[in-house]
């Protein structure tokens, strides 16, 4: 049996792509973490409210009229020691110029990497616990 680090935490994914974001629930559910699935930015704040999350992993284009930036900006807003982890095909200086004014933990690129993102989440949740 493997030893966790780090507690049970609740994470919140925002990831429009289907079999991303299920890959990421089992994975993340797996290691005994609770999770929840949002598909859009929408849907995440409303989400977020109900499960007050330790993390957000949050895609950065989403479908809609809002992106995952600005579901990170809305959840910092309330909570300016939540972890932010995003995931995005865009090279990184974009994402940081997007990003601006938001401190992120983290930039996983896609494709997805489900243990290299596991590790990133683990580290984040240590920070935010210590």
């Amino acid at each position: 049996m493997r030893l966790r680090a780090v507690a049970m935490a609740k994470i919140l994914i925002v990831e429009d792509e289907v079999n991303s974001a299920q890959a990421l629930e089992l994975y993340l559910s797996d290691r005994g973490h609770r999770v929840r699935g949002a598909a859009d930015a929408g849907e995440a704040i409303a989400a977020a409210r109900e499960l007050e999350p330790d993390l957000l992993l949050t895609d950065v284009l989403l479908v809609g009229d809002r992106d995952g930036l600005a579901v990170a900006r809305e959840l910092r807003a309330a909570d300016p020691d939540l972890p932010v982890v995003v995931m995005s095909g865009l090279p990184e200086h974009e994402v940081r110029e997007r990003a601006s004014g938001i401190e992120l933990f983290a930039i996983c690129p896609k494709p997805l990497r489900l243990r290299e993102i596991g590790a990133t989440v683990e580290a984040a949740l240590s920070r935010r616990t210590a």
